[in-house]
């Protein structure tokens, strides 16, 4: 088995000449891991700056620049806990990971995670939709009479380009 990419929340591995589209368990704590650091970032920096900058300017400057790092720190903490639990989870074994569908390459067919024929692989296309919540598209594998979502692209765990890429290179066709 090999990983060929891991992006948006999805990840695609080859096993033998079967391509297995997977959910990641870890699909939405990249955008909360940003937010998380960049409050600390913030936090920190505006407390540096009362406790240096402003401490003659402001009458309880320094209070509240102990107060504002005390609470960055607090930020950060929780950072590396939940960084830590997203590598745990990315470390999981392949086949753990709940599949969408598999692309067998030798057969020339698109199976869903229960090998049920769903098209075969010349007649099924990607193409990426608009999404409104969000600065990434969405991919989607097409075919006549069916539509899979495969990603909800977030710009903060690598968008779909990637996946794009390595479904391109193996043979899907992209709309």
């Amino acid at each position: 088995m090999e990983k060929l990419v891991e992006s948006s929340g999805i990840v695609i591995y080859k096993a033998g000449n079967k391509l297995h589209i997977s959910k990641s368990s870890s699909t939405g704590t990249s955008t909360f891991l940003f937010v998380l650091a960049l409050l600390a970032i913030i936090l920190l920096a505006n407390g540096v700056l009362q406790l240096t900058v402003f401490k003659d300017q402001l009458p309880d400057s320094e209070k509240l620049g102990y107060i504002l790092m005390g609470i960055g720190i607090i930020f950060f903490f929780i950072f590396l806990l939940v960084w830590k639990q997203h590598k745990k989870q990315a470390a999981r074994p392949l086949q753990l990971l709940h599949s969408i569908c598999i692309v067998d390459i030798e057969n020339n067919m698109l199976l869903d995670s229960q090998l049920k024929m769903l098209a075969p692989i010349n007649k099924a296309y990607i193409t990426r939709k608009m999404q409104i919540t969000s600065s990434s598209p969405e991919l989607l594998l097409c075919w006549n009479g069916g539509t899979l979502s495969l990603a909800k692209g977030n710009p903060f765990s690598g968008g779909i380009a990637s996946l794009e890429k390595v479904l391109v290179a193996n043979g899907i066709k992209r709309k």
